[in-house]
């Protein structure tokens, strides 16, 4: 079998696990938060999880386990070079944010940056895997 194959079995498992466990990491910080500021952070976390995960089994529901609701991954090197320009942004401020706070808002922080890396690092494997099959059909062709 495929590894391809099953990662498209277990791949909308593992964002509706990721999904659940961000909806219940925010709803807990909402609930054990001594200030007003991580009271709002964990209910906007915890609703916006929510809302996705919402999503996504509605989406799996009306079409089954064909492709991802919501594409993260770019094939322009143009498009790539942005998003990993916003994404390193984004995450170098979640290490701001985890420097200058302590309780939930740090381990958000943390969670910012590890997330913005990963997504980095899947599009760049997403790119050269593209590019690299494009150029190995390309020689077969011409040989």
């Amino acid at each position: 079998m495929p590894v391809k194959e099953i990662g498209g079995w277990i791949a909308p498992w593992l964002v509706g696990i990721l999904l659940a466990s961000a909806t219940l990491f925010g709803f807990l910080t909402a609930s054990s938060a001594g200030e007003p500021d991580t009271y709002a952070a964990g209910i906007v976390t915890g609703f916006l999880a929510l809302v996705a995960l919402g999503w996504l089994v509605k989406h799996s529901l009306d079409h089954g386990a064909e492709g991802w609701p919501l594409t993260v991954l770019v094939d322009r090197p143009e498009s790539l070079l942005l998003l990993i320009a916003v994404l390193t942004a984004i995450g170098i401020g979640g290490l701001f944010l985890a420097a200058d706070t302590r309780g939930a808002p740090e381990a958000i922080g943390y969670a910012l940056f590890i997330v913005c890396l990963l997504v980095i690092a899947w599009n760049l494997k997403h790119y050269y895997d593209r590019t690299g099959s494009a150029r190995h059909n390309g020689r077969g062709r011409s040989a």
